[in-house]
């Protein structure tokens, strides 16, 4: 199993991503909050350089007392990576593509000690 150190926790602020080849395969990794990511940068649609694209929260919609949909708003807790090639959209916690659950991205581990970050398979 591979382990690469990716940087200094500092190094991540101001949503700063790296890119780092795990094993072949070229991975992105960033921090949201006070959480590290890690998923493989190839979205499984047509191979787009996922890891480039915008976080969003996810689409909730809003409805009223006769369940009908008044509006809809940005979630604050659930975050989507949204790929600039075809804006297939995947969740941050699990990689999971909100359109389609059966699609997600690769997740790598990643993981902090003395101050740096590593992502191992």
């Amino acid at each position: 199993m591979s382990q690469v150190c990716v940087g200094r926790v500092e190094d991540f602020a101001d949503d700063v991503r790296k890119g780092v080849v795990i094993d072949g395969r070229e991975v992105f990794v960033f921090q949201r909050g006070d959480r590290f990511y890690a998923f493989e940068n190839n979205c499984p649609h047509r191979g787009g350089p996922v890891g480039e694209g915008t976080l969003i929260g996810r689409v909730e919609a809003v409805v009223n007392e006769k369940r009908e949909v008044v509006m809809e708003t940005f979630s604050e807790t659930t975050i989507n990576i949204v790929c600039p090639w075809h804006g297939y959209e995947f969740n941050i916690a699990d990689g999971v593509c909100a359109a389609d659950r059966r699609i997600r991205l690769r997740r790598y581990r990643v993981f902090e000690e003395d101050g740096k970050v590593y992502v191992s398979e």
